[in-house]
């Protein structure tokens, strides 16, 4: 009966099932394109927030790699009987910790575990509540298993979501909106200086969607685009080359999601899309980790640009508990006052990023990926016996 389990891939499709469109962070599917390298074949997408609904059509139980954030609808958890979880890389929320962590969610990761932690602060979380975990890092580190090219091969530059401040040029003061004079006059005055630039860099769509707090930008105001860029290179000239912002591609990992037509397989396509450029580009600059992480695994050189913002448990970029332990990996940029830093010995030797820059990532990850693909590799795996199952959950322990 064991060796007859099926496979499973968890999906995270948008919540909001009532509404035309959702904007959906396609980093949750990066995720699912990661555990999808060892589920083959795959007999059944589920849906994460919807683990407590399914029932096997047929008494087999489902094998399912159980990975990422944990979970909007915290009414739907534990999953069903009829699931047999790994459960690695997982992160749970401390906004939605307390709704999880009740008698019957305890014993459900008691009887699963040992759980492999994204992040150091749901380890923390979970041995608080006497709940077997270890660190595991995150399943996209693995990314390298069928996305990696050549050095030879590489093109293009990537800036994802990189974090950078845009004040508003309009505020409220006395039940008024006004204009605020002396960020329109720094505004004139760099464009005027650097028109060329701005003018192209506003001309990618990337401008007119990009907001530092997440979601999407709905201000269609002809001048959003521009003043955006000119705050993004405002504070980006300083470390990167004029050439090498004109070369490089923007990309947001938020995306309007279609309710009625978008599915599962669509979002898995476009989250390949953007891991097989990540895994071909020269270099990465992100603020999102399953932008930076994924680039680790397959061998492209990445910096990820950490600012109060990005990594403060109490900002609008960042969900809280996120990043404990992953930031260890990166090659940091720290963005402070519109002021880069680093503390990194190799990023400290370049004085500016050209589009001849090179560098190589740390090496602490590989560890970490090296344990979880060895995992996924032998729960997935043809000779799998459910008699292996405590074998597997312990590997990394």
């Amino acid at each position: 009966m064991s060796q007859e389990m099926r496979r499973g891939l968890m999906v995270q499709f948008p919540v909001g099932r009532t509404r035309d469109y959702v904007c959906k962070n396609i980093g949750d599917y990066i995720q699912s394109v990661a555990t999808r390298q060892y589920v083959h074949p795959i007999d059944q997408l589920i849906e994460q927030e919807e683990v407590d609904l399914y029932h096997s059509p047929d008494g087999r139980k489902i094998r399912l790699i159980m990975n990422g954030w944990f979970q909007w609808r915290s009414a739907n958890w534990p999953p069903t009987d009829d699931i047999c979880p790994l459960l690695v890389s997982m992160h749970i929320s401390p906004l939605k910790a307390k709704d999880l962590l009740t008698p019957k969610g305890i014993k459900f990761l008691k009887d699963n575990g040992p759980v492999g932690c994204r992040d150091t602060w749901t380890l923390d979380l979970l041995k608080r509540n006497g709940i077997p975990a270890y660190f595991s890092g995150c399943v996209t580190l693995t990314l390298g298993k069928d996305f990696r090219v050549h050095d030879n091969e590489r093109n293009g530059f990537y800036f994802v979501d990189p974090y950078f401040k845009i004040p508003p040029l309009y505020e409220e003061k006395d039940n008024c909106i006004i204009l605020n004079k002396n960020r329109l006059n720094e505004f004139i005055e760099i464009y005027s200086t650097k028109s060329t630039v701005i003018n192209s860099l506003a001309k990618r769509s990337f401008f007119k969607e990009y907001l530092p707090t997440g979601f999407l930008d709905r201000n269609t105001e002809y001048y959003n685009p521009y003043y955006k860029a000119v705050c993004f290179y405002k504070v980006y000239s300083k470390k990167f080359s004029d050439d090498f912002l004109l070369q490089a591609n923007y990309v947001t990992h938020w995306l309007d999601i279609d309710m009625h037509h978008d599915t599962n397989e669509d979002m898995l396509r476009i989250a390949e899309e953007l891991v097989r450029k990540y895994a071909s580009a020269k270099m990465v600059i992100t603020s999102r980790i399953h932008a930076g992480l994924p680039c680790l695994g397959m061998g492209t050189p990445v910096i990820f640009i950490a600012s109060e913002e990005v990594t403060s448990e109490n900002s609008s970029f960042n969900v809280p508990g996120r990043l404990g332990g992953l930031l260890d990996f990166f090659r940091i940029l720290n963005l402070k006052d519109e002021i880069f830093y680093s503390e990194d010995e190799t990023l400290n030797t370049i004085n500016k990023f050209t589009e001849n820059t090179t560098f190589a990532n740390k090496n602490n990850w590989k560890p970490y990926a090296s344990r979880i693909d060895k995992q996924l590799s032998e729960f997935m795996s043809d000779d799998f016996k459910e008699t292996d199952i405590p074998k597997v959950r312990n590997l990394s322990y």
